[in-house]
Order: C-alpha cells, then structure tokens, then sequence
C-alpha cells in the first residue's frame, strides 16, 4: 500500500459511520475576535496551510462494494475553497448562522475535510471552524487553527510532525492503538446490561434532526475545593465532570425521574509527549460512572479516582469491544454502517453514556490573527442519541468557556438554556466545597 493511501482507523471509521443529516459528526472550535479579519488574507492562510499540510487534506479514498474498510488518501491539492464569508448585526442572527454552518459535517470525499465560516459582526468577527470528526479531533482543530493564525500572520506553516503523508498516516494509525488492542482475538463481550440514567427530554418532536449550541462564559477559571485525606487531587477537568453528573441527576429528580446511575464520557488525547502537533482524530474515550446519591457519597471524590485511573491506562471496555469487533469484522463497510445504526437505535439506552465533557484544557498561547487575540474560544462535539447532549470545555487568558451542544430531539432552546444555567450553579457550588 502506498504512502498516500491508508485505512481508517476505529475512531475514523466510527464516525463516519455516525454521521447523517440528522446527527452530523463534526468537530466545532469558534474564535471570537475584537476586530475583522481580511477575508481574501484568510483565504491566503487556509490555501497555505493546505498547501503545506498533507493530513489537513486528508480525504476518504474511493470505495469498492465490498471493501471492509475505508481508507484515506492524500490529494495532491484541495478540491475545495473551505472558507465562507457572512455577516451579523445581532447575537440571535450570529446564532443561527452557526447552527445552519454546523448543520452538516464536510464531506470526506473531497479535500479539505473542513470548512470555515468568517461571520463579521458589529466590531468583532467569529470564526468557525467545522470538521468532519472523522478526520479530526479537538486538539487537531486547535492545531488547525494554530497554523491558520501563523499563514495569516505570515508566519512559517510547516508545523511539526504533521508536513509529510507519512507522518499523517503514522498519526492515524497511533490513534487506531488503543482501539487495535482491544480488537485481539477473544470471546465476544458478554453484556450485562445495567439502567443508565438519560437526560430527561423536553422536546416535543423525539425525531427533530440537528444540534442546537448554548454558549456559557464563566468568569475565570472554578477554584478547586480545598481537598483532605487520602486519595488523588481534583483536577478542574474533575469539576467540570463532577458538575455534569449532578446536574444530571438535579434535573431527572425535578421531573420524577426514577434515579440511575450517571455515566459521563470523557475523551483522552492519546498523543504521545512532543507529537501535540499531530493531525488527525487521535483521542480514545474514557467513562466516569457515579453510583446513585447516597448518604457519605463524595461527587468529586469519586470522579477524581476514576479519571486518575483512567489516565494511567485507558480500559477497553465491553461497549468498546463491542464496537471494535465490529469495525474489524471482515464485512463491507457499508453493511457495518447499518449494523452499527442498528445496533445503537435497539440496545443505545442500554448501554449508551449519559453524556460527555470534552475539555480542550488551557490555552496558554491562543491562535492569534496578527494583532487580534481571541477574547473567546469556543468548542463542542458530537452528542449522537441516546445521549444528545455534550459540553466542550477551553480556557483562554484564564476564562472558562463552556459550549453545550444538544440535539433537538432531546431539548429544546429554552431547555437547554435552563439546562446551562444550572450547571453553572452547581459548577459555583462544587468549587465552593459545597
């Protein structure tokens, strides 16, 4: 197999096989800039990057009938211009044309995997970023963004470890590892299935396609309550999951919901020490589960020993098994799509996660544009039913940002809305060690 031609790996094939017009599996990171951005100079700097970045280009190479897996190939040139202009006078009218850009995942059949949406505003731009989840994970699009800012600036583009067709193929394939050793020849999982708390809906249509986006900014970054006694410190990203879960919990017990346990996906960033500039969706995912309230139960206690665990050696579990058999199973792809489609809309509220806390982390540098320094990122990600609801974390100059994506047919604007708004109070709350 040539250097230019390579299989999905089981994060890459997965998400194309969630994708469809009613959950589109994309990637979103939005920069809110104090000033406008040129917009034949950024189509300058996307045209640059791809030029000089391989893996940014990536797209999935023809696939024959009974082929078992799809596979990347790197054109020699983008197909596509990614980057749109619009404009924006009011909050609302920046909203929607967000949730109308970030309806539908770019296409993987034509370079680049991306697009981006330059939306001038009233003394300010936001810049969007969407990205096929297949071909990207959030610190890519953070990486991607990065190099946007240097071409833009004038800055050189040829990042590290990401200029060449075999570093990209080397990437994906770091990222298939963890998937790859669960798939080692064994019995298949046997479940046992447990109840899994869901989020109890509001919508009044369970089959409304789309995401809405709730954007929260918080002031600073939650103080970490003051800790005794033996176990692992509590990290910020400890709090962020801590406060999902009871909110969770608050919400269901407001609407007679019967208790269950909570589970809350976590993505971890699998790149190994000095590739942070790698490109492709390299992220494994973990699961912190809270056991039902109780007397004696400390949240944050709990959240941090499992995340501490977690960190230090990434289970396989039986759902991740499951669906990394089914990946490898030497069947055409497109019959493993309807499977897995299949399988998720009978056993999801069996097994499927709450839901999920993606945290960027710190951004200590942000992607500058010259002299405009983002006063705001903002990122989320995928929340496919069953569980149809994530929070994207990133901070910036100190500030928190928070972006919960909520699928239509699980809330609706006004929901989500009261949603965000009491995560923040339990968010205050667990800070306050209370």
């Amino acid at each position: 197999m040539t250097a230019a031609l390579r299989p999905f790996g089981v994060a890459d094939q997965l998400n194309c096989y969630f994708d469809s017009a009613a959950e589109p599996s994309n990637v979103h990171l939005e920069a809110w800039l104090p000033g406008h951005l040129d917009a034949g100079r950024l189509r300058a700097a996307v045209a640059a990057v791809l030029a000089a970045q391989p893996a940014a280009r990536a797209c999935r190479a023809g696939n024959g009938r009974w082929r078992p897996a799809y596979r990347w190939r790197i054109p020699p040139a983008a197909s596509d211009d990614p980057v749109t202009v619009t404009s924006w006078h009011a909050e609302p009218e920046l909203d929607a044309a967000r949730t109308s850009f970030l309806s539908a995942a770019p296409p993987l059949d034509q370079a680049p995997p991306f697009r981006l949406l330059l939306a001038a505003g009233p003394g300010q731009d936001s810049l969007i970023l969407n990205a096929n989840h297949a071909a990207f994970d959030g610190h890519s699009c953070l990486v991607l963004l990065r190099l946007i800012c240097a071409a833009y600036s004038g800055q050189d583009t040829n990042g590290p470890d990401t200029n060449t067709a075999a570093n990209a193929g080397a990437a994906r394939a770091a990222a298939a590892r963890p998937a790859q050793a669960e798939a080692r020849p064994g019995p298949v999982p046997r479940f046992r299935p447990a109840r899994v708390a869901r989020v109890a809906p509001s919508s009044r249509d369970r089959h409304a396609p789309g995401y809405g986006f709730r954007l929260l900014g918080w002031d600073g970054v939650p103080s970490l309550p003051q800790r005794h006694g033996p176990g692992p410190r509590p990290t910020v990203n400890d709090l962020l999951v801590a406060a999902l879960i009871q909110t969770v919990e608050q919400w269901n017990a407001a609407r007679d919901r019967r208790a269950a346990p909570v589970k809350i996906t976590v993505p971890l960033n699998m790149r190994s020490p000095g590739h942070d500039g790698d490109l492709g969706n390299l992220s494994a995912i973990c699961t912190v589960t809270a056991p039902v309230p109780g007397a004696g139960r400390d949240l944050l206690a709990v959240v941090a020993a499992q995340t501490s665990r977690v960190k230090r050696q990434p289970p396989a579990g039986e759902v991740g098994a499951a669906l990394t058999a089914m990946v490898r199973a030497p069947l055409p792809a497109q019959a493993k799509r309807g499977l897995l489609r299949l399988a998720v809309r009978c056993a999801g509220p069996l097994i499927s996660d709450t839901s999920l806390v993606s945290n960027l982390g710190h951004v200590g540098d942000p992607p500058s544009f010259g002299s405009l320094v983002p006063v705001r990122l903002w990122f989320s990600t995928t929340a496919h039913m069953p569980r149809g609801l994530s929070v994207g974390a990133v901070t910036v100059a100190g500030q928190l940002q928070l972006c919960f994506r909520y699928r239509y047919a699980l809330l609706d604007d006004d929901a989500a809305a009261q949603f965000a708004g009491q995560y923040a109070c339990v968010l205050s709350s667990l800070a306050a060690g209370r």
